[in-house]
């Protein structure tokens, strides 16, 4: 089981390890990347649940270590007397409502957008890069930009621990959608999470374009298109001289 302490330290040194990455990444096609993503300064937020993985975000696997009817039970059969004991059934019933009710409205609230630690991870130039034919942008955001969104990275295991049932609700929460299941830890998933403006599964979500660090084009992208694209970034009044622009190759010697 995971203690109230152990939640706490687990929450601290994910903080302490977003703050230390420079850099983080989010792949995309080529038109939706230079067209939306850096022309118009947006970012695309969904809400968990029309996520590709159906176990990404499920309350139903998030198990807190209190069990309501059996609290319950126990409360019937204490004495008047001992009113100590009986404080903290009560006291434990209401934290077990009020976590349930918490995460069914905070996914309603919440929204996530994906990006990694990673740059070179063909998987993830193949599934989310258009078969390495689209663009990986670097971006160097703080862990909490303003009132848009914070930064968390993505906790990947095998096994489902419970939780202390007496833990903090918003750590109860943070931990929830921060965690993954290992066969995804290709991904080292940095995400960021905003509170909803909308009531619709998808909003976009503004930016600065000076948080740009880095525009890196996949290996089946011609240099005529790469070309084509900072004219248009130009056009669009994208200031490319800090942005430093690469180009992905095949290693004829490896597999990357």
């Amino acid at each position: 089981m995971i203690s109230y302490e152990n939640l706490n330290l687990i929450i601290r040194n994910d903080l302490i390890r977003v703050m230390k990455n420079e850099t983080i990444y989010h792949f995309s096609s080529f038109n939706i990347a230079i067209n939306e993503i850096i022309s118009k300064q947006t970012l695309l937020f969904s809400n968990p649940k029309i996520f590709n993985d159906p176990f990404d975000c499920n309350e139903k696997l998030l198990q807190i270590d209190i069990e309501t009817e059996d609290l319950n039970n126990q409360l019937k059969t204490l004495t008047i007397r001992n009113r100590k004991e009986r404080r903290e059934l009560l006291k434990k019933i209401n934290i077990k409502k009020e976590q349930n009710n918490a995460l069914e409205i905070e996914k309603k609230k919440l929204k996530i957008a994906c990006f990694s630690e990673k740059f070179d991870e063909t998987l993830m130039w193949s599934h989310y890069a258009d078969k390495h034919q689209g663009i990986c942008i670097g971006f160097n955001f703080p862990y909490k930009y303003d009132n848009h969104f914070i930064l968390c990275p993505v906790k990947y295991i095998d096994k489902i621990k419970k939780l202390e049932g007496t833990s903090d609700t918003s750590k109860v929460i943070l931990y929830w959608l921060t965690t993954k299941s290992e066969r995804w830890k290709y991904e080292n998933e940095i995400r960021a999470i905003t509170r909803a403006k909308t009531n619709e599964d998808r909003e976009l979500v503004n930016y600065d374009s000076k948080y740009i660090k880095e525009i890196i084009f996949g290996c089946n992208v011609k240099t005529e298109k790469i070309k084509s694209a900072i004219k248009t970034l130009k056009a669009n009044k994208i200031d490319i001289r800090k942005i430093v622009f690469k180009k992905m190759y095949i290693d004829e010697n490896t597999f990357l």
